[in-house]
């Protein structure tokens, strides 16, 4: 059953409103929202559960077989909204037509458990959205087993993170921890521990493939690895660079250190 909405003031319109822009009103639900076709079809290759669709007429006259393809998978509620209300919603310039409300990404990942995975990249209270949007493109096309986020890290279902991630934050395993906790616990089950850190005293990425079960920590845009961190970890390590550069922004670092890792999997 399909419902029409003819109002912007329409409960349901108000609840995907907040979902798409408030970070709080998401943790407490357990939903988030995708805008688009190629965040749909990604959402539907790894089984995102889908709640609710939000289309307009357009839309669904171009794209009917997607849309059955929802309906035969998922008992997801349907509204059929107009191109101006569409607009009013979407965070988007151009909106393509669609928007869904899915369930939160669950894969229960023991923490206390991580043997089944061997590179694991920590990242340490990540602020920009599109740095970690990018982050995920990276870590998933090279292969990382893991990705960790300090609950100081933006929030993985903003908008801009999902769009920037092309999908990549569907097909890898992420989970939110303590800093502090789960850095002790990994240290505990045998990880060997790098943080990134400029300087003489850092040492070459290229060692890293030495371990068979590394944690490589990157940390926020301005400060770096946190100094709590810092003193946990076992090493640190730097990618090598021409001295009148100082610095690479974390998405670039972070796609360089998994190449790196990921090159010498493949040699293995």
């Amino acid at each position: 059953m399909v419902t029409e909405i003819t109002s912007k003031n329409n409960l349901n319109i108000k609840h995907v409103k907040k979902i798409i822009s408030c970070s709080k009103t998401r943790k407490q639900e357990n939903l988030f929202a995708i805008d688009g076709t190629k965040l749909l079809e990604e959402a539907l290759k790894n089984n995102i559960k889908i709640k609710k669709i939000f289309y307009t007429q357009k839309y669904l006259d171009k794209n009917i077989l997607l849309i059955n393809k929802i309906r035969k998978n998922y008992k997801a509620e349907e509204f059929l909204i107009s191109e101006d209300i569409m607009n009013n919603i979407s965070e988007t310039e151009t909106p393509q037509g669609i928007i869904c409300v899915c369930e939160f990404i669950n894969k229960n990942i023991n923490t206390n458990n991580l043997d089944l995975y061997n590179k694991i990249i920590f990242l340490d209270n990540i602020q920009n959205p599109m740095n970690l949007g990018s982050i995920f493109r990276s870590l998933n096309a090279f292969g990382i087993d893991l990705v960790i986020l300090n609950t100081q890290s933006c929030d993985i279902y903003n908008p801009k993170v999902l769009r920037s991630s092309m999908g990549s934050i569907f097909r890898l395993n992420i989970i939110f921890e303590d800093n502090l906790n789960i850095i002790r616990s990994l240290k505990s089950q045998g990880f060997k521990l790098f943080a990134t850190a400029p300087g003489i005293n850092s040492k070459n990425i290229n060692i890293l493939h030495e371990n068979d079960k590394l944690v490589v920590v990157l940390g926020n845009e301005g400060n770096g690895v946190s100094q709590e961190v810092m003193d946990i970890c076992e090493d640190t390590v730097s990618i090598p660079m021409k001295n009148n550069c100082e610095s690479l922004n974390v998405a670039v670092a972070t796609g360089i250190i998994a190449w790196e890792i990921s090159r010498h999997q493949k040699q293995k």
